[in-house]
């Protein structure tokens, strides 16, 4: 680091996320850390978000962009880094909310550790009113990126909304749009595909909300199984066409072979007792 502040951009993609928008842009407002811009694509929202959003457009840290169409998350968030003028990119959900000293406990490491290239961190649950729900048991056994590493061909352990990097990793990485619901597990298969560092601060510094129109609920209305092996093979299309063939990507083909069994065992099982 030259000793400048570091710029952080913070990316979210939010759709009919009025209920609870504010309280997540406010826990950004409140961060420690200063120096950042807040880079906010509504998805044509048709509920309060655009009222919300209202109230922070005169605010020159905020970049808000209306879609005159739905883009889903995917195509959002690319679209949102791609624009930014950050050195670090910071994501954020509609529904979470930051603790505060979370950006700067990110950037200090981040302009600590060179090899490292993305930082998350632990997550707390909490329900709609913003009670405690427990923790993420994968969360908090991934502690290292040795650790990290080994689970992800298997399943991710990585809290999206916890995530901050270096822009210039999307230099040559993006999210994989064609993953509807598990974009940011693809993305971290792409990168620990080529042993892209991703380390975890082994303290929650983002308050999860999971709630029935949250991703993580809509997720579970399908079958684990089959949630996953739509994630592997839109992955695996992509090694595929970009001839990514090394023993990391042996290692998540093997996992897709094993959900495959899963899969089809369930499915019988289903046959047999409905």
């Amino acid at each position: 680091m030259d000793g400048k502040i570091p710029l952080v951009s913070v990316v979210m993609s939010v759709y009919n996320g009025g209920q609870w928008l504010k309280g997540a842009i406010e826990s950004v407002i409140q961060q420690t850390y200063k120096n950042w811009e807040f880079i906010i694509i509504d998805d044509e929202s048709n509920d309060e978000t655009v009222d919300i959003l209202n109230q922070y457009k005169s605010d020159p840290r905020f970049r808000i962009i209306r879609n005159t169409e739905r883009k889903g998350l995917t195509k959002n968030l690319n679209g949102g880094i791609a624009i930014s003028h950050g050195e670090f990119i910071a994501r954020m959900d509609a529904d979470d909310i930051c603790m505060p000293d979370r950006l700067k406990k990110q950037v200090t490491y981040l302009s600590q550790n060179s090899a490292t290239q993305v930082v998350c961190s632990f997550i707390d649950f909490i329900d709609e009113h913003g009670n405690p729900k427990g923790v993420w048991e994968d969360d908090r056994k991934t502690t290292s990126w040795k650790k990290i590493r080994s689970t992800l061909p298997w399943r991710s352990c990585i809290g999206h909304p916890t995530v901050m990097f270096k822009k210039e990793v999307f230099a040559k990485y993006s999210y994989n749009e064609t993953q509807a619901s598990s974009q940011d597990w693809d993305l971290w298969l792409q990168l620990a595909a080529d042993n892209i560092v991703i380390e975890k601060l082994n303290e929650p510094l983002l308050l999860y909300r999971v709630h029935s129109k949250s991703v993580t609920a809509i997720s579970l209305k399908k079958t684990a199984f089959f949630k996953m092996n739509e994630t592997y093979s839109n992955y695996l299309k992509l090694v595929w066409q970009k001839k990514k063939f090394n023993l990391f990507n042996l290692k998540v083909l093997t996992a897709f072979l094993f959900n495959k069994v899963k899969l089809f065992l369930s499915r019988i099982k289903r046959a047999f007792t409905s």
